[in-house]
């Protein structure tokens, strides 16, 4: 047990805990009060896709629907006029404003895969630059366009990639999409999203809807002269919109390249464990209610819909109207603390065997905003759809950065570039999974791997735990380790950003028990998930616990790999975990406190990683209250749990231990990498150091762990020069723009 204590608490924890105090009064900004705003427009009540909507009616006005089934609806119109009615069956309903029902006010409700014939999309000219087009229930969504450098590549017609989210990419592109794909021959698209920026509509986080809104966006793009081909592209939002996209099966679409995205909302992100994640997934709700709300957090929108500004914009005034009829983030998070219908129906890993494209999927592992789960995705694709899994250390910015940038453009050269069948066929025939390791803050990494699956590492191998220490065979004296859990440490976490990747590892927080290993005898690779698998005890009926696992080098530095988080008493297990990753139910129903008068053995999952061990370096797992080991993510307490002993028993009556997913693979590996903050040119991303402090193991191990099999898996070295690297994305460019023409 290592004893850290606080001196006060920090200043991340007063900040974080005046705003869990606040967020939930805080609400999104709405303009409701006082004389209704003056939209324009015209009175409409229209069928969706299971929604009913009204628009631009009196305020207040009452409203009576009926329907197939017995289906009634009585309500009113809100203070600005407008209605939006989810979840609706499909079919004919009668619609009743104010008490008259008259002459168009009889709507059909769509089903999701009652789609518009060819001709509904290619009616649609598109100005390649900025506008609206038309969705299928008469929603106009907006987007912007910017076209290859005609005189380099040609007067087209282009290959397109999209960026579909609720921030601004009708208005202002992220991370230079409008640019840098481009300069490389491709047609860049911008659509937000129905209910954000200038788009119609109502919003609801990552409702069917949206998804339904991204086919017609696809065959609608696809349609125009100017285009040659449709691939979605980006990063977080838009990168989790492409999963949702491209599981309706838009017969235009080529191709998806999504990154840095979300398995599942509740256990990778918002619920990790069972735990809010207040910090980040809490706040970052609160924001988008504000950016999708109007008057918007987003200034540009605001601009466009002053009519006393020169960028007026009267029809995103108008698309304004049924602001109102968003459904808040915020109030869905803090509203569904257990699994459940909210989540599954957001979670893409229940869409992906849908998907019929070819698929690029980019992780990070340590991605400080959606965390490392995405991974897990790879094995929910259908066997026969070429979906590839692209992983490495780092931040939530790696999708653009060095080989990981070179990586998309190759992906979607081969399937928008003109690539001939054997040309696709040599890059489908390549391992599906390629691992990139310790990249650095430019996006270089110094080795690859290449693996047929990311459960290459079957059941993985394990190490028990010992007073201290992990040993590679089972103890045979029983004994406990003991830490102090302090709640209110929770919402601490690892401060200092210095630079993009580079995250200044903050000595431990708190008090915590620590187990390492002796020095290893040989290199281990290790990529998947692990489980750390625990018999724990506490004065407490409910403690959250956090595990993670570090390297400790011969210098006596500690670097950061992963953790993991799980509340106790959500440690009840799904039937489909397996050895190296359990799976939590997560319902209230299935809730189990801490015995009082005894241990219970806990699971909990480290999330997926991979890693280089060298030989000489330790293996240490460290088991404390969450926070600390990840920027960005900080924990609420568990209600009702308050300061506590926690216990972990160990030896032949309580093997607590760790399986790790170790494969059978070396790879090349020279000098430790570099992982101080203050070379933040060359270190490491998202991997930062500390000095090791406490117990740093026993001298030998004991048992004898075989040692790893080399096997031909390895990619080649990286290029170190980045000028380099942009002058051959270029030339790759050209080389696709000749040989389609």
């Amino acid at each position: 047990m290592i004893k850290t204590g606080l001196a006060g608490k920090s200043p991340a924890f007063i900040v974080l805990l005046a705003l869990m105090l606040a967020l939930p009064g805080l609400g999104t900004v709405l303009a409701g009060n006082g004389t209704p705003p003056d939209f324009g427009g015209t009175l409409t009540v229209g069928g969706s896709v299971e929604q009913i909507y009204i628009v631009h009616a009196d305020p207040n006005t009452p409203v009576s629907i009926s329907g197939p089934g017995g289906f009634s609806f009585t309500g009113s119109t809100d203070a600005w006029g407008g209605l939006v009615l989810r979840e609706v069956p499909p079919g004919n309903y009668q619609v009743s404003l104010g008490g008259l029902r008259g002459a168009g006010l009889s709507v059909d409700v769509l089903a999701p895969d009652d789609h518009p014939p060819p001709s509904f999309y290619s009616a649609q000219n598109l100005d390649p630059s900025s506008g609206y087009f038309e969705t299928r229930d008469g929603t106009l969504l907006a987007y912007q366009v910017v076209l290859p450098d005609p005189a380099v590549f040609g007067p087209g017609p282009y290959p397109v990639v999209i960026d579909y989210s609720a921030y601004r990419p009708s208005i202002n592109f992220f991370d230079g999409v409008g640019s840098r794909f481009p300069a490389l021959g491709y047609a860049a698209v911008g659509v937000n999203m129905r209910g954000s920026a200038c788009s119609g509509g109502s919003f609801d986080y990552f409702e069917q809807i949206q998804a339904i809104d991204g086919y017609d966006m696809v065959e609608v793009i696809a349609a125009q002269d100017w285009s040659d081909g449709v691939a979605l592209i980006g990063k977080s939002y838009p990168g989790i919109s492409q999963l949702f996209v491209a599981a309706t099966q838009p017969p235009s679409l080529d191709a998806i390249v999504p990154g840095h995205v979300i398995g599942e909302f509740y256990r990778d992100v918002a619920y990790p464990g069972g735990v809010l994640n207040f910090a980040f997934a809490a706040v970052f709700s609160q924001d988008q209610d504000a950016r999708s709300a109007w008057p918007s957090a987003y200034s540009q929108v605001n601009d466009r819909t002053d009519p006393s500004n020169p960028l007026f914009d009267p029809v995103c005034l108008e698309n304004q109207a049924l602001r109102l009829q968003n459904v808040s983030m915020e109030a869905g998070i803090f509203g569904n603390p257990y699994d459940g219908p909210y989540w599954q129906g957001r979670a893409p890993e229940n869409l992906v065997g849908n998907i019929q494209v070819p698929t690029l999927l980019v992780n990070a592992w340590q991605d400080e905003q959606t965390g490392g789960g995405p991974a897990k995705l790879l094995q929910r694709f259908q066997p026969s759809v070429p979906a590839r899994l692209l992983g490495m250390n780092g931040d939530h910015g790696e999708y653009f950065r060095g080989d990981i940038w070179e990586e998309i453009v190759r992906f979607l050269d081969i399937y928008l570039g003109g690539s001939t069948a054997a040309e696709v066929a040599a890059y489908e025939a390549e391992p599906p999974v390629e691992i990139l390791f310790e990249v650095d803050s430019n996006g270089l990494a110094a080795s690859r791997l290449s693996l047929p699956s990311f459960e290459a590492a079957g059941n993985g191998r394990r190490w028990w735990l010992e007073s201290g220490s992990l040993f590679s065979t089972a103890a045979s004296e029983s004994g406990t380790s003991t830490f102090n859990y302090d709640p209110p440490g929770l919402l601490d976490f690892a401060g200092g950003w210095l630079m993009p990747g580079q995250n200044q590892w903050l000595p431990p927080l708190q008090d915590r028990a620590t187990f390492t290993s002796a020095p290893l005898d040989n290199q281990l690779v290790m990529a998947g998930s692990g489980s750390v698998d625990l018999w724990v005890a506490a004065t407490e009926t409910v403690v959250d616990l956090e595990v993670t696992l570090t390297e400790i080098r011969p210098d006596g530095s500690e670097m950061l790999i992963q953790s993991g988080w799980l509340r106790t008493t959500a440690r009840a297990l799904d039937p489909s975990s397996t050895t190296l990753r359990p799976r939590h139910t997560h319902r209230v129903e299935d809730e189990q406190p801490l015995d009082p008068d005894g241990f219970v053995p806990v699971r909990v999952e480290l999330f997926p990683f991979a890693h280089v061990f060298r030989a000489g370096s330790r293996i240490r797992i460290t088991v404390d209250g969450p926070g600390g080991n990840r920027w960005r993510w900080g924990f609420a307490p568990a209600p009702g749990g308050g300061d506590a002993e926690v216990t972990i028993a160990h030896g032949p009556d309580y093997p607590s231990s760790v399986a790790l997913p170790v494969v059978n693979a070396s790879v090349m590996a020279g000098d430790y990498p570099v992982c101080s903050p203050a070379e933040f040119s060359s270190a490491v991303s998202s991997q930062p150091c500390r000095e090791a402090t406490g117990f740093l193991g026993p001298d030998e191990d004991r048992g004898a762990l075989p040692a790893a099999v080399p096997v031909p898996v390895m990619g080649p070295l990286v290029v170190a020069i980045m000028s380099l690297l942009v002058l051959l994305a270029g030339l790759s460019g050209q080389r696709r723009q000749a040989a389609r023409r």
